[in-house]
């Protein structure tokens, strides 16, 4: 059963200490009204009629959002904290935003995750605040700081409860969806993708906040939701380079983005996110150059808004402050949605589906070829392998998203946003031994081009595809006294290169000095150009034609009921012949057997 806190019952079930039910509905006035001092009472009613707001709180390098939302039927207004910083800086953070407002009381307190830059400030919030209720996602952690707060909720009797992705926190027009994480991400060993990641849809703005999570929970998030878009985007991570993937902001397209960071030497936030907020049209908002970020979640302009500063804060948050230290009044800047709208700001962020090697097709050979495969890359060693892109459109290409894979996908290069090719020729090397410094490569690529058995597919960002290289499993080119690279010739068939380092970035002068065999689809035999007498078998080699079951068996992954196979569909023209005739063997199998150099076939 899925839970939601409704406006309707809360203090019913409140009252019946039921709150471990994942069946209650809560009222979340009602928990307003019980159990408040007397001085928290005055500041209830003294306190005037305010618009719904969200603030990104200033808590130097750490989380900490609040949400204020109208009060129903002019009632006071129900406050929602998520995460609370490190320390007792939030307490100040929290004065300033609230001024008047500031009962020493919140309605909800959610703690996304257990790190102590999210959830440390909390123990001083509940040792200091009224909290009507509080939610996590259950996960428990050995810190110190997460043993004290569990001790102040069982001395200050606050109720708690755990809440997961499917279920909400419903009140007047507003609703707090939780969308993340399912028990999957819960067990994740890192317990940032196990933050609550949770969207409030308001009658106006939707705001997403995001916790830490990284690209698993992203992309869970991804798949399991065909809408993510918000407003409002409260960046992850603090902006790390290892969250706030371009798929993930593409779907989100947020008008603001807001990142709390403070001083840090974890890199955050990372130039990537920051470029990708860019291309996504999103004005971005920092604590650490900002101070706390105040955005009201009205669908009004500017103009229209009433214009709030922390100067007419009021007798009582005045006090509050002085009671908390904080003397100094801190700057609160307020950011308007409906402005950032109407920038219109350039949408240029391009999203991408992964790829996968196997996708296959019929390549389009347009707009861009693969042009010059450098098997072993150089003269000058193994390490310089390289490949060459050829643009045949006359045109420049955007390419971000674009993504090369070669069969066992060891190679797998996705093309970075703003990838233009404008010229006719693009290198791409392998990141070793400085190839891709020496040849002035506009991309490296992890991973390295194999002996054989070896295919190449270029894809575009939405996974057609566009080019591809399937060679015999010995590439022509793959000799290693001569170091030779393979060239695309005017018939879009492969050569030897008549140079042994290639031609990167120049006309090809293919020239065939060995015997070439077409390229071949995956699991297909080859066919070879010219026909070749097949080759006797050596002394010592086991003869898969004439060999007995009892040598067969010598043979890497030949096994009794495989040597039954060789047997039942003899002759074989080649080891090659093994796939589709022998159960069980594919592509990597058959490499080890003709690396393994024990079989032939005569």
């Amino acid at each position: 059963m899925k839970k939601h806190l409704d406006s309707r019952s809360l203090g019913v079930e409140m009252l019946e200490g039921m709150f471990t039910s994942r069946k209650l509905f809560f009222q979340l006035g009602a928990v307003i009204a019980t159990g408040l001092t007397a001085w928290v009472w005055f500041g209830i009613f003294s306190a005037q009629t305010t618009e719904s707001m969200l603030y990104v709180l200033d808590i130097k390098q750490g989380d900490s959002q609040l949400i204020v939302l109208t009060g129903e039927n002019r009632g006071p207004p129900v406050k929602i904290l998520i995460d609370g910083g490190k320390d007792r800086m939030v307490l100040n953070a929290l004065d300033a935003a609230l001024g008047n407002l500031n009962n020493k009381y919140l309605d909800i307190v959610i703690m996304t995750h257990t790190d102590l830059d999210h959830m440390g400030g909390l123990v001083e919030v509940a040792r200091r605040y009224g909290v009507g209720l509080f939610i996590s996602n259950g996960r428990d952690a050995s810190s110190d700081a997460y043993a004290a707060l569990k001790e102040v909720f069982v001395e200050r009797n606050i109720p708690s409860i755990v809440l997961l992705e499917g279920d909400a926190v419903r009140y007047g027009d507003s609703i707090l969806s939780i969308l993340s994480p399912n028990q999957a991400l819960l067990q994740n060993k890192e317990v940032n993708e196990a933050s609550l990641v949770a969207i409030l849809r308001s009658k106006d703005v939707n705001a997403l906040f995001t916790g830490d999570i990284g690209f698993p929970a992203e992309n869970a998030l991804l798949k399991k939701y065909r809408d993510l878009s918000a407003d409002i985007l409260k960046v992850g991570h603090h902006g790390s380079k290892y969250s706030s993937s371009e798929n993930f902001i593409a779907a989100v397209r947020p008008l603001v983005s807001v990142i709390g960071v403070g001083k840090n030497n974890y890199g955050h936030p990372a130039p990537h996110v920051l470029e990708t907020l860019e291309l996504a049209g999103s004005r971005v908002y920092r604590t650490d150059r900002d101070g706390t970020i105040r955005i009201p979640l009205t669908d009004e302009a500017p103009s229209a808004s009433a214009k709030i500063t922390a100067d007419n804060a009021g007798l009582l948050a005045t006090a509050a402050r002085i009671l908390t230290g904080g003397y100094k009044e801190s700057e609160i800047m307020t950011v308007y949605v409906r402005e950032a709208e109407a920038e219109k700001l350039e949408f240029a962020l391009v999203p991408y589906k992964e790829c996968s090697f196997r996708m296959g097709g019929t390549p389009k050979r347009s707009p861009v070829i693969l042009n010059e495969v450098a098997w072993m890359g150089a003269e000058s060693g193994a390490t310089h392998e390289w490949l060459e892109l050829r643009n045949v459109s006359g045109k420049n290409v955007n390419m971000a998203g674009w993504q090369l894979l070669n069969e066992n996908e060891r190679i797998r290069l996705t093309f970075p946003q703003k990838t233009e090719f404008a010229k006719q020729y693009m290198v791409l090397a392998r990141d070793a031994g400085n190839a891709a410094l020496k040849l002035n490569a506009e991309l490296a690529f992890a991973g390295s081009i194999r002996n054989s058995n070896e295919g190449l597919r270029l894809f575009d960002n939405e996974c057609n595809l566009i080019d591809e290289v399937l060679a015999f499993p010995n590439w022509p080119a793959g000799n290693n006294s001569t170091k030779q690279t393979m060239e695309r010739t005017g018939n879009s068939s492969w050569a030897n290169s008549a140079s042994p380092g290639g031609t990167p970035r120049q006309e090809n002068t293919g020239h065939s000095t060995v015997p070439y065999m077409e390229p071949r689809a995956p699991n297909a035999s080859p066919t070879p150009q010219t026909a070749q007498p097949p080759t006797p078998c050596a002394a010592g080699k086991i003869n898969i034609n004439m060999a007995p079951k009892e040598k067969l068996v010598e043979i890497r992954h030949i096994g009794n009921a495989r040597a039954d196979d060789i047997i039942a569909n003899r002759p074989f023209a080649s080891l090659a012949e093994f796939r589709g005739k022998v159960s069980g063997i594919g592509e990597a199998r058959l490499a080890d057997i003709i690396a393994e150099g024990k079989a032939c076939a005569e």
